[in-house]
């Protein structure tokens, strides 16, 4: 091999260096892993500055350097001796031997476990770089500027020493309380603000208060009338009169059982399915009812967690409906592998009932916390002994498995590669030195008992972190899912675990709630004491004031309904479309849940993905949120209800204003604001021009095959199943045309029959089209797209098992004619799926501009609704809707 010149010199040097740590290429001893750093000539130092250190700065040190804080796989590459010694996998090179060195295999590409840098792989040129460099013995002047302190293993890590992982116990020590406190929670956290020199805030008033009641305990605003009796009453116990008026309606209960359908990763649907599969997840619902009637009934959090694991073994015969509560279980998403399907019911077990990220350790042992890979497994062979009855009396349920076994640990995650049996137990961290292993059945039962013992120290914990969440605004540990190692005591331990330890002692969540709302924590007002106690403590950590709070979408949506006049109480049932043009009366908790095709309606407002379990919800401020509030048609008709209302009572403009104050916003107007609106009420309202739905100008329907690809007679299909138009509910069509369907992305044409896109012209100009068609199986014959503007065709393409774009084809159209999408079947329809993608541009020769997007535009049937512009006092409403104000809880 002839080599560069400077190379060849430094290749040289390296043959002139014999010290007792250089090594050969031609040695044996290169399959021997070296820590030290050899000496280094000067060429070989200029070639490793000039081109390696570069390399690795630019590739590596993102995520394994010091300077950047991570170190993936346990890998610095930043000196010397850490990339010799490597990380988790091993030495990450063989000095002298780029074949057994596991980053020279990483940079190739070689093994797909270890593709590096994971961004993109390096040219040619740079993986010879560092090939010659590890050939000539890697050298590296450089030298560590930390000392490297041996690490722990997760697995020698003592359970005992993390606080999470210990029983919660009542608060002992002495604590002054202070006149305005109202429990020994209060003195606990007045303690720890006072030794970090932060002043707590006053109580808040009582209008404000009430608010706050109303939307944590039922997502609902109060009324003027609550509120100035409230205000009004001198009554010592009026707080607690109404906290528990308030927890005893249907309202906390729907409230409560939405907080907890977030951890549940609640749906209505099973996720992606097959051509023909049913998507819709069969008695979703009955799962959101059975948490109503136990938050309302007051179902001891202990016995919940029981039945939503093994009601099969406490109610099998549904006689009490709590087969439903399996849900819990049942209605996460259902993969196409049913090991990722079980990875997701162990997710939810051990984050929502633990605050224990178990699943981490489906490949490996944990990377921080004391869970062995063998935990993962122990869990998976108990809910792989599992099943869902044939004519069970719920559709929701699990039962034992006649002959449950144990599963082996699957090696790096692979089911074929198998290791040792995990039996079926509990927990390596949680687990008594004695304690015998499961026999019961699956052993879900005994896992059951074991997370709902007093004993436990993680269920209560979790439970009382979420529950403070909701009712407070901030939770005491903020990784509200993951209470491991890594989880340092929060500030107000102390609280949590006198909050924890109670709770264990009776597990009634309406006996928290109570307890935690008429505590003077929960009564303080959200302006800081002073401004010093805002610096010492901005994140509010140690709940010294209140937090100020948005609505959630929920409460948000049934705020409007409520004020509106137009909220429907009933409770359960079915779910509904509530993001449709007509609004549905029905509280958001029915909303219809497809957690394949998601509304963008609730992305918009951070609803809780119902993909995996949500630890907590985030709240952002985007301009879709406003934008909703005030173009979307739902709220158009909530305001001109609540205006229309309004103004049958017949009364001047100035009884108009306080009147819709008084309904929107449960207060009188000040002087300003009257004058303000009355004014705003004598202006003519505008005329608002007609506005463009893109999604009007599409179609879709069938023709039959024609040798042309013509659309000889397009016929609309009839049914729209949730994601694609077809011509019956369920596929295979019994009529003649089989799998013909169009959805976002994809279709199928029938046997006979091609499937078309029509995309209708809003005006005449010259439309410009591209996009993608692809076929993406390597079974079948392909299909074929024609694409016709009218009655001119201007393209046509076979495909089979591959994608094919199509750029930048015109035509001129006049008004009203139609861009035709034809995909044909070919000999034969069989495996005839296909993907298609399209966007239209249309110039019009008045110069208008409108744009198609076959899969933005995507959209079952569309309803017709009141495009009448909103009148002034309609406009009043809507305004006052998308307040702060109403916005906001206080």
């Amino acid at each position: 091999m002839k080599h560069p010149s400077a190379l060849a010199a430094v290749i040289a040097a390296v043959a002139c260096c014999v010290t007792p740590t250089s090594i050969r290429a031609d040695t044996p001893a290169t399959k021997t892993p070296v820590t030290e750093t050899p000496a280094i000539h000067p060429d070989q130092e200029a070639f490793f500055e000039s081109k390696i250190r570069p390399l690795l700065i630019q590739h590596c040190y993102e995520c394994h350097s010091r300077s950047a804080g991570e170190s993936s796989g346990e890998l610095f590459v930043d000196d010397a001796a850490s990339l010799r010694s490597g990380g988790t996998s091993g030495p990450a090179l063989v000095p002298g031997d780029p074949e057994a060195s596991l980053m020279i295999r990483a940079v190739r590409y070689d093994d797909a476990d270890y593709e590096m840098p994971p961004t993109g792989k390096l040219d040619d040129a740079e993986i010879k770089l560092l090939e010659d460099w590890v050939r000539m013995g890697a050298p590296d002047p450089r030298q560590s500027s930390s000392p490297q302190p041996k690490k722990m293993s997760p697995m020698e890590i003592d359970p005992r020493s993390h606080w999470a992982f210990n029983p919660p116990q009542r608060f002992r020590d002495s604590v002054s309380p202070a006149p305005e406190d109202r429990d020994l929670i209060d003195a606990i956290a007045g303690r720890a603000a006072d030794q970090a020199g932060v002043s707590r805030s006053p109580r808040c008033d009582d209008e404000t208060l009430i608010r706050r009641l109303y939307h944590d305990l039922t997502g609902l605003p109060p009324n003027i009338d609550q509120i100035s009796a409230f205000a009004s009453s001198t009554q010592v116990d009026k707080v607690e009169r109404l906290v528990d008026r308030l927890l005893a309606s249907a309202e906390y209960a729907e409230r409560f059982a939405r907080h907890w359908m977030d951890v549940a990763r609640y749906a209505d649907t099973i996720g992606y399915a097959l051509a023909g599969k049913e998507r819709r997840l069969e008695g979703s619902e009955r799962y959101r009812d059975w948490l109503i009637r136990a938050f309302a009934r007051d179902v001891p959090f202990d016995q919940m967690v029981r039945l939503q694991l093994a009601a099969d073994r406490i109610d099998p015969n549904n006689e009490h409906g709590d087969l439903d509560a399996m849900g819990f279980l049942t209605v996460g998403r259902r993969f196409l592998n049913r090991y990722d399907t079980i990875d997701d019911r162990i997710d939810v077990i051990t984050r929502g009932l633990m605050g224990m990220t178990v699943a981490c350790a489906r490949c490996h042992d944990h990377k921080f916390d004391p869970i062995p890979t063998k935990d993962y497994y122990s869990l998976l062979g108990i809910l792989q002994s599992s099943e869902t009855p044939e004519d069970g009396a719920s559709p929701l349920a699990l039962v034992d498995k006649p002959k449950p076994a144990d599963s082996h640990v699957f090696l790096r995650g692979q089911p074929g590669n198998r290791g040792e049996t995990a039996p079926r137990q509990y927990l390596t961290a949680l687990r008594k030195p004695d304690e015998p292993r499961f026999n019961d059945g699956s052993g879900r039962r005994e896992l059951a008992d074991r997370l709902a013992s007093p004993e436990n120290p993680l269920v209560a914990r979790v439970l009382v972190n979420r529950i403070w969440l909701h009712l407070i605004g901030r939770p005491f540990v903020d990784s509200t899912s993951d209470f491991g190692v890594r989880t340092e005591a929060p500030p107000l331990v102390d609280v949590l675990d006198e909050l924890a330890a109670e709770f264990s002692e009776h597990w009634s969540v309406k006996r928290l709630v109570r307890r935690i709302v008429t505590s003077r924590i929960y009564a303080q007002s959200a302006q800081p004491a002073d401004d010093r106690s805002l610096q010492a403590d901005p994140e509010n950590r140690l709940a010294a004031r209140g937090n100020r709070r948005r609505r959630d979408f929920e409460s948000l949506r049934d705020s409007v309904l409520a004020v509106c006049g137009q909220l429907d109480r009933t409770v359960g049932g079915p779910p509904v479309e509530i993001h449709l043009a007509s609004p549905s009366p029905r509280r958001t908790l029915y909303a219809m849940i497809d957690r394949q095709n998601l509304p963008a309606l609730f992305r918009t407002f951070d609803v809780a993905s119902p993909d995996a379990h949500t630890p907590k919800r985030f709240f952002t401020t985007v301009p879709q949120q406003a934008l909703f509030l005030m173009n979307h048609p739902q709220i158009g008709v909530f305001a001109r209800s609540v205006a229309r209302q309004i103004r049958h009572g017949r009364q001047g403009l100035d009884g108009q204003v306080d009147q819709m104050f008084v309904r929107l916003l449960s207060r009188s107007p000040t002087p300003i604001e009257r004058d303000t609106c009355i004014a705003f009420l004598q202006e003519p309202a505008g005329e608002r021009p007609q506005q463009f739905d893109p999604r009007s100008a599409w179609q879709y329907g069938t023709t039959p095959v024609d040798t042309e690809s013509r659309v000889t007679e397009f016929r609309p299909l009839p049914v729209f199943s949730g994601s694609s138009w077809q011509d019956q509910e369920k596929l295979p069509a019994s009529s003649e045309y089989g799998y013909a369907s169009i959805g976002e992305e994809n279709g199928h044409p029938g046997p006979k029959h091609a499937v078309v896109r029509r995309w209708t012209a809003p005006a005449g100009g010259r439309v410009s089209i591209s996009g993608m068609v692809g076929h993406r199986n390597d079974k079948g014959d392909g299909v074929q797209l024609a694409i016709w503007v009218g009655d001119k065709r201007i393209w046509r393409e076979d495909q089979k098992s591959n994608n094919r774009p199509f750029r930048h084809l015109s035509a001129d159209v006049t008004a009203g004619e139609t861009v035709d999408f034809v995909v044909s079947p070919r000999d034969s329809d069989s495996f005839d799926s296909f993907f298609l993608r399209c966007q239209i541009s249309l110039r019009s020769d008045g110069g208008e501009y409108f744009e198609g997007d076959s899969k933005r535009d995507f959209s079952g049937p569309l309803e017709q609704v009141n495009q009448e512009p909103l009148g002034r006092l309609a406009q009043l409403a809507q305004t006052l809707l998308l307040s702060n104000e109403f916005m906001f809880v206080d």
